[in-house]
């Protein structure tokens, strides 16, 4: 306790100073939390935006590969090729059966069955190509929000019914109401009237996705019932890797893969992202641990006389070292209560100037308690480690030079 009332009153007598050192953590801390906020919900809009309306676990069937093998021709082993059928589709046969198994594990949000294939849209003497997904709506729209996005015609795939995306009826200048004939590499063709047209907000996706129902798309393409692709989507994105990797292991004979797998350059983009933020994060707090290490050094060498005479008085080693861990505790800990609040303070005005200006984009940022206290704490055991160096020093002063010189 009297360690304590003699750090405080140290404290108290170098207004100045302490006043300085909050200012300077204060302003610190507030950056940090500012930026942690900001590039986390910077980060989770960006995911939102990528992923948050496409699969996060895509399987389909392998891909044939050329493999050797041994074949014994007249009792003598020889190497053969076998050579792969790569272009055509192969269908997932059993996918209703792994469908019920995926459905009983409960950790899928949206479970997908897709049947998917290449076709040419014929307009006069253009082929143009496009890329026909088979599905049923209702699972779809629960992916995809298509529902949400229809901006002519009906939701509505039944019999040889399509949607198209915007931008292929503006290429196309056509719309609902209207009809397009439609070929598949195998040479069928057909006509299929427009039931509606789409906006998913993707340009790649508008130019290119014609919808039809998924019994329309196995005929088509003759999958006989099967699928080319099941998607899923988990509750949170960034598990889809280890879920990916489960699901291997129990279903081997398809080829699972997750955003992660798909999507490289945006995971690099998220890692970057991360790795700046805790550089930025790590000099902010060394910084902090600095300016309370150089500032208690100086209170030393302007207190030695009081230090001198308190060892006098017969306060021990270890207590005037203590005086000063606690002062090194109390600044960041101060420091960094006042700082959390000032990010606060920043984030609220950020907050005001984005949604005043909606096409910014990110129009809010929220703050993470948990993160709040772990800088808390952080700033707390720097501003006590800070303090060591000069708690030893002010240990190790003799009273009886230090009275004498004065």
């Amino acid at each position: 306790m009297f360690n304590l009332s003699v750090a405080f009153r140290f404290l108290k007598e170098g207004r100045m100073q302490t006043a300085l050192i909050l200012i300077g953590i204060t302003l610190g801390i507030a950056v940090q939390v500012f930026l942690n906020a900001l590039i986390m919900d910077l980060q989770l809009s960006l995911v939102e935006d990528t992923v948050g309306r496409s699969p996060h676990i895509t399987a389909t069937m392998p891909d044939d590969v050329p493999q050797a093998a041994y074949v014994p021709p007249d009792g003598r082993p020889a190497l053969a090729r076998i050579v792969s059928n790569e272009g055509s589709l192969k269908p997932i046969r059993d996918w209703k059966s792994v469908e019920a198994q995926l459905v009983k594990l409960g950790a899928f949000k949206v479970i997908v069955p897709v049947a998917q294939g290449s076709g040419f849209i014929r307009q006069g003497e253009k082929s143009l190509p496009v890329i026909l997904r088979g599905f049923d709506l209702e699972r779809a729209d629960a992916l995809y929000d298509i529902r949400r996005r229809l901006v002519a015609g009906r939701y509505e795939v039944g019999g040889n019914g399509i949607l198209i995306g915007r931008e292929l009826a503006d290429k196309l200048r056509t719309g609902a109401g209207h009809s397009l004939r439609i070929a598949v590499p195998s040479g069928a063709s057909d006509v299929f009237p427009i039931n509606g047209v789409f906006d998913l907000e993707n340009q790649a996706l508008n130019e290119s996705w014609v919808l039809v129902s998924l019994n329309r798309a196995q005929i088509l393409f003759g999958l006989d019932q099967g699928l080319t692709q099941i998607e899923l989507q988990v509750p949170d994105v960034f598990s889809a890797a280890g879920w990916a990797e489960s699901l291997r292991r129990s279903f081997p004979a398809l080829k699972w893969l997750s955003w992660q797998e798909t999507n490289a350059q945006l995971l690099a983009a998220l890692k970057g992202q991360g790795s700046s933020s805790y550089i930025i994060q790590m000099f902010v707090l060394l910084s902090v641990t600095l300016a309370i290490a150089s500032v208690l050094a100086i209170s030393v060498v302007q207190r030695s006389r009081q230090i001198g005479i308190l060892k006098a008085l017969g306060m021990k080693t270890r207590q005037i070292g203590r005086v000063f861990i606690i002062q090194g505790a109390v600044l960041g800990f101060i420091g960094s209560l006042l700082g959390s609040l000032a990010g606060w303070g920043l984030i609220a005005m950020f907050t005001a100037v984005q949604k005043a200006n909606p096409a910014a984009g990110l129009t809010s940022i929220s703050v993470r308690s948990g993160a709040v206290v772990l800088s808390i704490l952080i700033a707390t055991t720097a501003g006590t480690l800070a303090a060591f160096f000069p708690a030893r020093r002010a240990a190790r002063l003799n009273p009886i030079e230090v009275i004498r010189n004065g």
